[in-house]
């Protein structure tokens, strides 16, 4: 079978250190994001539960920890790993250093992206990309390109979103971010709650469990800030991944939403599944769980959810309790036994929409 698979992956998140204990706690029940701290303030937020050093020390600690995860699930001999490309996607990332060193502590996209991968190890070349919240994705779009034409073998994608202010206060001011918890397509759903991720995912020539089919980018001139209301981009995206990947809408098994309990952007992506899918099938959401991790969110998410599905289990969709009959939408955990083609949709602002096809190979 040709194409590229993902090969191994890792995170840090609100939900632990480590994929494991991010798996393993979100079978359990859900936990509130924290109140009250240096980045979030009154906000709710979710953090890495990760601490010790300055900002950029304790990314360079969680960057590590994460490195040395990925290594071993990958089992990549030390010289291919040493030459490995790293693709970087964030919307922030050395925002955090302001924060404490203001404008000194600073560094350009680039060098921090460098930064990251000496920390992975890594000494291939270094792209670090800007999307707004389909950074990490975009990553992995830059990464399918690099094995597609015969540059590489492995590509090793990141998505870094640190903890910083300066993001929570745009938010805020736009008034889309939850003074309590976010509810993806909960009927009472009154806003994002932001959170910090560090994903990693290598992506490779070698066969693996899954398969990426098809990854398909559009997008939404509507706002700046948000999808038009009928979600005619993100249904456009979906169906263009579903026709890279050539299937029809009936062969997906489960959907992985963008919803992360805003009024608007939740009610869009409903009207674009809808559109494209009678009945729709099974779906989740992750954001009620990790908070919405913004450029890291693409890996996060998709390394989080095929863990879970490794596992057997499709995961329960945080903060989800009353359907919201104007949505159609009742995202909701079980067995994943059956689960083999799965479309994941990411959006940001600016206008950026991504759908990503992907299936069992193994």
């Amino acid at each position: 079978m040709t194409g590229t698979f993902v090969r191994a992956a890792a995170l840090a998140s609100a939900l632990g250190p480590d994929l494991d204990s991010a798996v393993e706690r979100l079978a359990g029940a859900p936990v509130a994001p924290a109140r009250n701290t240096k980045t979030g303030g009154a906000w709710p937020y979710f953090a890495i539960p990760i601490s010790g050093g300055d900002w950029r020390e304790r990314a360079e600690a969680i960057a590590r920890s994460v490195a040395g995860d990925l290594r071993r699930e990958a089992a990549i001999e030390p010289a291919r790993w040493a030459e490995l490309p790293c693709i970087v996607g964030s919307s922030s990332f050395s925002v955090g250093a302001w924060d404490e060193g203001g404008w000194a502590a600073l560094e350009p996209s680039f060098e921090f992206a460098s930064r990251l991968a000496r920390a992975f190890g890594v000494r291939g070349p270094v792209t670090a990309l800007s999307t707004t919240c389909t950074s990490g994705l975009s990553a992995l779009d830059v990464a399918l390109g690099l094995i597609a034409e015969g540059e590489f073998r492995e590509v090793l994608v990141l998505g870094a979103e640190f903890c910083n202010r300066l993001t929570v206060a745009g938010f805020a001011g736009l008034e889309l971010l939850s003074a309590t918890a976010a509810r993806p397509c909960d009927r009472e759903r009154d806003g994002l709650v932001l959170g910090e991720a560090l994903a990693a995912v290598l992506v490779s020539a070698a066969p693996s469990p899954w398969r990426i089919a098809a990854l398909a980018t559009g997008m939404d001139a509507a706002s700046v800030t948000g999808p038009a209301a009928d979600g005619a981009a993100i249904a456009s995206a979906m169906r263009a991944a579903m026709g890279g990947a050539r299937w029809e809408s009936a062969a997906v098994d489960l959907i992985k939403l963008q919803s992360g309990g805003g009024r608007l952007a939740d009610s869009a992506e409903a009207n674009a599944v809808r559109e494209l899918f009678a009945p729709v099938p099974g779906a989740v959401s992750l954001k009620g769980a990790l908070g919405h991790t913004l450029g890291a969110s693409g890996p996060a998410e998709l390394a989080l959810l095929l863990a879970s599905l490794a596992r057997g289990r499709v995961p329960a969709t945080w903060g989800f309790a009353e359907r919201d009959g104007e949505l159609g939408l009742a995202p909701s955990g079980g067995d994943a036994q059956g689960v083999r083609r799965v479309l994941f949709n990411l959006s940001g602002f600016g206008g950026s929409v991504m759908s990503l096809a992907l299936e069992r190979a193994l």
